[in-house]
């Protein structure tokens, strides 16, 4: 069991560890010479089964603090009996409600200098404070350096906890938050820090964040002894392979999965009660998470402000990327203050910036996730669109086996990486049709319709409305079947002019028709470029056009040319009668298209006729 200490500066927490390890924590130079803890310290009993966390008490080292705590240890208040309640004793009392500590006790130490009416009085005090926490009706123990039997009550205590504790081998991939990194003669790089998840096996390939490089564990140290294995809740010392020493630094995470990196993280923040102001739009802070630090800006999302004590749901836009899952705490401190503003669980998280913060669908899609399990946000985002089954799987800890199964039993389609209904499916392909009716003497682009902004969506769709003779395609663009499109007055004037000068094997340049027409050859392009966009032209290479029905005929000679076997430019040349640089421009449209395929000198056919 792994058990954090925390409280004010001063207060005894080191010497306490001391007195139940006989371990000095302050191993920093500057620690031993100014008397107060500045980094973490970190001590194991002599049985192996309790490992210390000593934190920080000065408030100019609050980071260390919150980089020493995670949510499955037990808690250990610690406040002087001389001293009492002091700012850092609230403050990290309120940090570890914040990250989620479930269990804990209270120490009042230096108990020789205190009489029993001040030790009374401390007592109370103390019980008020923590009687809104999650240290109420937790119990009291009283300790002095100068009576070494009395610490024989709090050592009994924590081996009673141990005992009970039932940290169940979590079921998600494993996660540890990295504290500290060196180097060791002989045996090479390790890295310490507490299993936020999982369980980790000698020899297991585990992967870096941010680099997202993989390597390769050679051993493990449990409680500072030697382990096949560690598992969720437990401090250990992996010693990797496979990466460099000077890529690794404390806020960094190992992971069993392929890591990804968050810039805009949602969740509810709750202000504590004793920040100073009202938390308003675009405050700048600090945030907290395991041993990560990042600056970041609050939006609210709904309320426009949050005061003391009070709760809202807010965007988190962070100025460098954060590894995190769904429900992960994070803690907030205000950059001008310098206090604790408040903290939260993330609920959702984007790896960009998003372009549209309030958007009715986002809006959708965070509700999907504050269902709070993956199987309810699965069937929740089903009904809004089709589900990114990566990025939902690296959102939740979700290994691709998992993400699976939720698609079980129910009536999908895979689509590349997405999930999609099929009453999805069904209702975005009658809003396609319908756009079509709605303008059937036109034809659009796959990047001009209306609506969502799936490419992949939106192509499948279309493509499936061409099989079901729906639609058509002409040179990337799509019409309704058998519609006819309208030009302009003007365009449909000019496009009589230009087609029997193009319906021929050669077509002349863009710069040859501007010279017989004397026309600007820009102007001219213009022209034809408005021809493309209805389906009349195909711009095959630059300034060069073609109708599609033409193509369609150079096409059928180039099967006959190269079904079985190869054909070469002279080949295709000799056949067609086609200048040597313009049958180069031609095929190698062709070769785009997918239509032919070059090796060396020769090209081959594959597949159909695309302009038929």
């Amino acid at each position: 069991m792994i058990v954090t200490l925390a409280g004010h500066v001063d207060h005894g927490k080191t010497s306490l560890v001391k007195a139940l390890t006989g371990v000095n924590t302050d191993r920093l130079k500057e620690e031993t010479l100014r008397g107060l803890t500045i980094d973490l310290g970190f001590a194991y009993s002599d049985s192996g089964k309790l490992g210390f966390v000593d934190v920080p008490g000065h408030k100019k080292f609050i980071h260390n603090m919150v980089a020493g705590v995670a949510a499955n240890q037990h808690a250990m208040l610690v406040v002087a009996a001389d001293d009492g309640i002091m700012p850092q004793t609230r403050e990290h009392l309120e940090i570890l409600s914040l990250i989620g500590l479930k269990s804990g006790c209270v120490v009042i130490t230096k108990t020789d200098r205190a009489d029993e009416d001040r030790l009374s009085a401390v007592t109370n005090n103390v019980k008020e404070l923590t009687k809104n926490s999650f240290l109420n009706n937790s119990e009291f123990f009283y300790t002095s350096i100068e009576e070494p039997n009395s610490y024989a009550p709090l050592q009994e205590h924590l081996v009673t906890k141990s005992a009970e504790d039932r940290n169940t081998e979590s079921q998600k991939p494993f996660r540890m938050a990295i504290d500290r990194v060196f180097s060791l003669k002989g045996v090479g790089l390790i890295v310490t820090g507490t299993v936020h998840s999982g369980r980790l096996t000698k020899d297991q390939s585990i992967f870096h964040f941010p680099s997202g490089q993989e390597s390769r564990v050679r051993g493990i140290r449990v409680n500072d002894k030697e382990t096949e294995t560690t598992q969720v809740g437990e401090r250990c010392a992996l010693n990797i392979t496979g990466i460099n020493q000077d890529e690794l630094k404390r806020g960094d995470w190992l992971d069993s999965l392929q890591p990804s990196g968050y810039q805009t993280v949602t969740g509810r923040l709750r202000i504590s009660e004793d920040f100073p102001r009202t938390v308003k739009h675009w405050t700048p802070v600090h945030v907290y998470q395991a041993t990560s630090h990042y600056l970041a800006r609050v939006a609210m999302r709904r309320a426009k402000e949050i005061k003391p004590g009070g709760s809202a749901q807010v965007d988190i836009l962070l100025e460098e990327k954060m590894h995190c899952y769904v429900g992960d705490k994070f803690v907030l401190r205000d950059q001008s203050l310098d206090l604790t503003l408040g903290g939260g669980e993330i609920v959702f998280a984007e790896k960009s910036l998003p372009k549209r913060r309030n958007s009715m669908r986002r809006a959708q899609i965070i509700e999907s996730y504050e269902t709070g399990t993956p199987s309810t946000c699965f069937d929740c985002l089903l009904e809004i669109g089709p589900v990114d089954m990566v990025d939902f799987c690296s959102l939740w800890q979700l290994t691709a086996q998992e993400g699976a199964a939720l698609t079980e039993g129910k009536n999908t389609r895979l689509l590349g990486g997405q999930v999609i209904s099929e009453a999805s499916w069904g209702n975005s392909k009658e809003a396609l049709i319908s756009i079509f009716k709605a303008n059937a003497d036109k034809r659009f682009r796959e990047n001009e319709l209306p609506g969502a902004k799936d490419t992949e969506l939106k192509l499948a769709l279309l493509n499936e409305l061409v099989r079901e003779n729906t639609l058509e395609v002409t040179g990337g663009q799509f019409k309704l079947k058998g519609a006819v499109v309208s030009l302009s007055p003007q365009l449909e004037k000019f496009w009589q002019l230009m087609e029997p000068k193009l319906q021929v094997m050669q077509t002349p340049s863009s710069g040859d028709l501007s010279k017989t027409l004397k026309v600007p050859q820009t102007d001219l392009e213009k022209a034809l470029d408005e021809l493309v966009k209805n389906g009349l032209l195909i711009n095959v290479a630059k300034h060069r056009y073609y109708p599609p029905s033409q193509l369609s005929e150079i096409a059928k000679e180039v099967i006959k040319l190269g079904t079985k076997t190869g054909f070469s430019v002279a080949d295709f040349r000799d056949v067609t009668k086609i200048g040597r640089n313009v049958a180069i421009e031609i095929l190698e449209y062709f070769d785009k298209k997918g239509f032919t395929r070059r090796d060396g000198n020769s090209r081959k056919v594959f597949g159909k006729n695309p302009f038929e």
